[in-house]
């Protein structure tokens, strides 16, 4: 799958160019917004774009407006982002905010102020009850239709700014401007226009990039907790897969810290992994990452009772085994980008002969399962005599495996 990225301009009082609002946008129909995104990932997606691309390249020395629902400024993915440059279009939350994690978001906003960022304020947002958030802004935008003389004259006495969006014609801007409008943007104005597509693949390096940075760099269960703690979709996806049919718990979790502390730190290594890597079974190709999970459980349980020391780079080797076929990329390469363990990589290049042949088995049992009893039982019998592994274990670690594949595919 593959997106595109679109800026439309964001004009002044002057008709002098200020900023540009960046889009996400689908390939084959650069108008529309891809729905198969949901709004709290797009901006991920945008940041990445721009990563991939250069700030500058996007900006042309404007600021940048990106579109974020209130919790998602908290995921740390967006550090890579030059504050300074950017101005936070923040828009109601995706998720249901407690006081503790409103807390938290204020908190966020204030560093990003700090740090050079700007805010701007939906018109949904300009309540009461968001207070501390609306101190913060810097401007607050209205569609034409909700814009009004009093409400340009409040903001104005709070030193707001005041933007209109959706301009679509002679009589929205004039009416904007008699307002006292600062800004404006819409396609009386400019149209947006696209920038760069990109495939998905770079947004996947760099997802699984900054979670396993993220996880190497803690020196404790608590650091980890705090890492997931701070991002409420990791948080809720996080609390989802430990209560998930995976582990098969009768008590459920709902602390973030119990769930580290149950899980360990290589069990969360998975997580982060699937959890980045399943983002995208909803979007493309399911059936090659479902058959990557299988062939991911089935090595690791291979390895367990004779080499328990080669069970997670079993598992990541079966988990990372048809990345040519999803991506369309090379595998030994594409691994070397994500800084993944050179005895993975060598188990594609057949110079770990070991993990190498812990795939081959793997594979084939995966295959035999997609075939049915009959064919799984077969090729069981066959590598039971060449493993010393009783033919029905093999059957039902395949069986397991494929079991806690589709447990964490509804995750």
């Amino acid at each position: 799958m593959s997106y595109a990225i679109a800026r439309q301009p964001i004009y002044d009082r002057e008709n002098n160019v200020v900023a540009y609002e960046v889009f996400l946008r689908r390939k084959d129909k650069p108008e529309e917004y891809p729905k198969e995104v949901e709004f709290s990932k797009a901006a991920y997606l945008i940041t990445d774009i721009i990563t991939e691309l250069g700030f500058e390249r996007v900006a042309e020395g404007k600021k940048l407006v990106i579109n974020f629902a209130l919790e998602t400024v908290l995921n740390k993915t967006i550090d890579i982002l030059p504050f300074e440059k950017v101005i936070f279009n923040l828009n109601p939350p995706e998720v249901p905010l407690g006081e503790i994690l409103y807390k938290k978001i204020v908190e966020r906003l204030k560093e990003i102020v700090k740090e050079g960022g700007e805010i701007l304020l939906n018109e949904k947002l300009y309540t009461g009850k968001y207070k501390d958030i609306f101190n913060l802004a810097n401007t607050v935008e209205f569609t034409v239709q909700n814009v009004s003389k009093d409400k340009v004259n409040t903001l104005h006495s709070y030193k707001k700014k005041v933007m209109v969006k959706r301009v679509e014609s002679k009589e929205d801007y004039e009416k904007s401007y008699e307002l006292g409008v600062d800004y404006f943007e819409g396609v009386y104005l400019a149209s947006p226009e696209l920038i760069q597509e990109i495939e998905l693949a770079p947004f996947l390096k760099l997802t699984l990039l900054r979670l396993m940075s993220a996880l190497s760099a803690s020196k404790s269960l608590k650091d980890v907790a705090e890492i997931i703690s701070s991002d409420v979709g990791m948080t809720v996806r996080f609390l989802q897969f430990v209560n998930s049919a995976y582990f098969a718990r009768r008590k459920k979790i709902e602390d973030v810290s119990h769930a580290v502390a149950y899980l360990g730190l290589e069990n969360i290594k998975k997580f982060l992994l699937l959890l980045a890597l399943n983002d995208f079974v909803k979007i493309d190709k399911p059936e090659l990452w479902k058959k990557s999970l299988i062939r991911a459980h089935i090595a690791e349980e291979l390895v367990k009772t004779r080499y328990p020391e080669l069970a997670e780079k079993a598992f990541l080797t079966g988990l990372f085994s048809l990345l040519d076929k999803i991506l369309g990329v090379d595998i030994p390469s594409f691994l070397r980008e994500l800084n993944i363990d050179d005895d993975i990589i060598k188990a594609f290049t057949g110079e770990n002969k070991p993990l190498a042949d812990i795939l081959r088995i793997a594979t084939e049992l995966e295959e035999a399962l997609s075939q049915g009893d009959e064919k799984l039982e077969e090729v069981a019998e066959k590598l039971s005599e060449k493993l010393g592994i009783p033919a029905i274990e093999l059957v039902i670690i395949a069986k397991d495996a494929e079991k806690k594949a589709e447990a964490v595919l509804k995750i």
